[in-house]
């Protein structure tokens, strides 16, 4: 199966996805980087909203987007490299901490690299008291130093990301890379490095660093090098991908699910497309006729199979009818069809 690459740049505060376009026409030039699709993720962050009607999302708004972003508009892509400038490294982590929180680990095995330009990972002490007492912004606040939310989510992604082994419902190793600016008078080099095992420091000060000038500027080749490491490393840690199942074995799990309890209820399905992939039921077409429903969603499976929808669906099941006899006929069938179980080892 070939693999769809994709590098997704977060910027940071008062900022825009513009500001990433010296990387993103670098990549686009570079035939060693043909394998990745560039994508620019974009949130708001003006510094003031002056419409009553809207509000300025706060980056738990921003990092379950982001979240949303990748599951949905990137289902597609078998890996993924995230590359974030500043508050956008706090956003990226604060997504991977509410995704663990959640229990989606498994969700995560995409990401083959993190790399993080500037971050302000104990905060930012530039103009502080100025924001403190005259700027209300609910994104400053996560940039004050030592924020507790900042903290929370920083523990975790040390504990649940960097120095995880496996996948889990709580854990994923990510390996992670901080740079700092040498001149970066916002963001100072400790706080940009943080506790990180692998990290650097780039010529530029808080913006020049993301702005390079040419294929040999600095920052360019640390980028270029994750996202080759990213490109040649096999990344074991998603699940084979099971050959596709035929169109009889459908109709016989369809058959299996139907014999189980209020399963022909819109209500109780409703109840089982909750613990499932949320891009799948996104895009699940629905049917009044609960078999032909049924057998749109599992044929839809083969086009997310690295967000394991049959181990999702088995563990729905047990979950809301367990030891049920139709239950257990379901999981016989995926276990036997090699759809449903640990991934090979």
């Amino acid at each position: 199966m070939s693999q769809r690459l994709g590098v997704v740049f977060v910027h940071g505060f008062l900022s825009s996805a513009a500001t990433w376009s010296a990387f993103l026409h670098l990549i686009e030039d570079d035939p060693d980087l043909a394998s990745y699709e560039t994508d620019a993720f974009a949130y708001p962050s003006p510094p003031v909203s002056l419409n009553p009607l809207r509000r300025i999302p706060d980056i738990d708004d921003v990092a379950d987007s982001l979240r949303t972003h990748l599951t949905h508009d990137l289902a597609d892509h078998t890996g993924l490299v995230l590359v974030a400038h500043s508050q956008g490294g706090l956003v990226v982590q604060r997504m991977l901490a509410r995704a663990l929180a959640a229990g989606r680990g498994p969700e995560l095995a995409r990401i083959r690299r993190v790399v993080l330009f500037a971050c302000p990972n104990s905060g930012s002490d530039l103009a502080l008291l100025l924001r403190r007492g005259l700027w209300r912004h609910p994104q400053e606040r996560d940039l004050r130093p030592l924020g507790q939310a900042i903290t929370e989510a920083h523990r975790t992604v040390l504990n649940q990301v960097v120095h995880a082994t496996t996948v889990t419902a709580t854990t994923c190793p990510i390996p992670i890379a901080a740079y700092a600016g040498e001149s970066d008078g916002v963001v100072t080099p400790v706080s940009a490095r943080s506790v990180f095992p692998e990290t650097g420091v780039l010529p530029g000060d808080h913006f020049t660093i993301i702005k390079p000038d040419s294929p040999e500027h600095r920052s360019y080749v640390a980028l270029k090098r994750h996202l080759k490491e990213a490109l040649s490393m096999p990344d074991d840690r998603v699940p084979p991908t099971p050959a596709r199942p035929a169109a009889d074995l459908y109709r016989v799990l369809v058959d299996h699910l139907l014999d189980v309890p209020r399963m022909t209820e819109p209500a109780f399905r409703d109840q089982v497309y909750e613990l499932l992939p949320p891009v799948i039921v996104h895009q699940l077409r629905r049917d009044n006729a609960a078999r032909l429903e049924l057998f749109a969603l599992v044929r839809s499976f083969e086009h997310y199979r690295h967000l394991r929808p049959w181990d999702a669906l088995a563990n729905a099941l047990e979950t809301l009818v367990p030891g049920h006899p139709a239950v257990t006929a379901v999981l016989g069938t995926l276990t036997a069809a090699g759809l449903c179980g640990p991934p090979a080892t």
